[in-house]
């Protein structure tokens, strides 16, 4: 698929940490792809599971609940939320750790969107396809209100607090971990936002400033 040339920011110009290898493409997401089908055939299969043998999920204000206290717990030190993520799910059976890891991998899927990659381009100054799921990590530790005002609308996360790095990696680990060191073993995970392409149209960078004309407005250099 041919892509957009790199363009001249003679005008708007990303933050100076802006790698052209951050680019998103399409090789990258269908490698990305390629890899998780080959980690499932030898170990998470369950990822193809039929509806009915797939596990729960939490009830939506439950789990929301849970995401928001340890929010609060951890107050303004975003870093902090995944132990406080730990300390609220540690205090659940095993089945309801599932039926969480359930949930969240569903809100990872229902946000993996181009609109939001590109969001989320412009907020980090580029945005690689793992930096995106990263983004979406952080996207769910910021809460319900949050999470739903940005999948209505991008560009309404011009309103939150600048930061230099959107992302929180290790947000997306703290089930699987608790549910380990609770006797669990592996927890059952559905792969289905890491396998396929975003929803929505694609975009060029060219494209991004008109797309989110408050992001722009806060994030690129001009």
């Amino acid at each position: 698929m041919n892509r957009t040339p790199w363009p001249d920011f003679s005008v708007v110009r990303f933050p100076s940490r802006l790698r052209r290898s951050s680019r998103p493409s399409r090789r990258s997401l269908l490698t990305v792809a390629a890899s998780a089908m080959v980690v499932m055939f030898f170990g998470h299969r369950n990822a193809f599971a039929s509806n009915q043998g797939k596990p729960q999920k939490m009830d939506e204000q439950q789990f929301w609940a849970i995401i928001n206290a340890a929010k609060t717990a951890a107050g303004n030190d975003v870093e902090a939320r995944p132990s406080a993520l730990g300390v609220q799910l540690s205090s659940l059976d095993l089945k309801d750790i599932q039926k969480f890891q359930r949930s969240y991998d569903e809100l990872i899927l229902r946000s993996n969107r181009w609109d939001l990659w590109g969001a989320a381009y412009v907020m980090n100054g580029g945005c690689s396809d793992d930096g995106f799921r990263y983004f979406r990590d952080w996207l769910i530790s910021e809460g319900q209100e949050v999470f739903e005002r940005a999948l209505s609308n991008p560009d309404s996360l011009a309103e939150l607090q600048r930061r230099y790095d959107f992302g929180l990696e290790s947000f997306g680990y703290v089930a699987l971990q608790t549910y380990a060191a609770k006797g669990g073993g592996e927890l059952e995970r559905d792969f289905s936002g890491e396998m396929t392409m975003p929803s929505g149209k694609e975009w060029s960078e060219l494209e991004l400033p008109a797309l989110f004309p408050k992001l722009a407005a806060k994030y690129l250099e001009r």
